[in-house]
């Protein structure tokens, strides 16, 4: 397993609930992005308690090997977090797979963070864990998120029938899938 990942300007880590607060900070200060793509959350998300305790189960879950989020720092200010990716349902044997999701504040869109971090994750997915496919789900209207997904390679799959619950509505996705390379 890899919890630590370093790239030319980032610093991904895989965190416990210590740094609930930081991760707290960080959805307050994006809630009203996320909150127009990300699935419907419980109103008490957004406390330190519940934050706390989902860190220690997703913690738990990264040890078992069921799922990953790392949590990523630039590499010149290593107390402020600026993203996250994850993988979640992760499975091996024939499915082989596991679903990617990335978010960053929006201070720091465009500047090529994103397509830092997810590259080099991914890269742990196929290489350390050796799973065939990623794959992904987006807006139809994300334009950015779709572009960050062609770019590291996805291909257009299709579209998913009111397959994610946002805001309180199951909306449209579009399905990305990306194949590993490596033999």
């Amino acid at each position: 397993m890899s919890f630590q990942l370093k790239t030319d300007r980032l610093y991904l880590q895989i965190e416990d609930s210590r740094q609930a607060g930081r991760v707290l900070d960080f959805y307050l200060r994006n809630r009203e992005l996320f909150d127009r793509y990300d699935p419907t959350r419980p109103p008490q998300f957004y406390t330190l308690d519940f934050m706390a305790t989902f860190m220690e189960i997703e913690y738990q879950d990264s040890v078992k090997g069921k799922m990953l989020r790392y949590y990523v720092y630039p590499l010149d200010d290593l107390d402020t977090l600026i993203g996250t990716v994850n993988f979640s349902r992760i499975e091996h044997g024939p499915f082989s797979r596991a679903a990617i999701g990335y978010k960053f504040d929006t201070a720091y869109h465009g500047k090529g963070y994103a397509y830092e971090a997810c590259a080099a994750a991914i890269d742990v997915m196929f290489s350390n864990y050796k799973l065939h496919r990623i794959d992904a789900r987006v807006a139809p209207d994300n334009v950015p998120s779709i572009r960050l997904l062609e770019k590291l390679g996805f291909c257009y799959e299709g579209i998913e029938i009111k397959g994610v619950e946002v805001m309180g509505q199951f909306r449209d996705h579009y399905r990305y899938g990306l194949i590993s390379t490596i033999q």
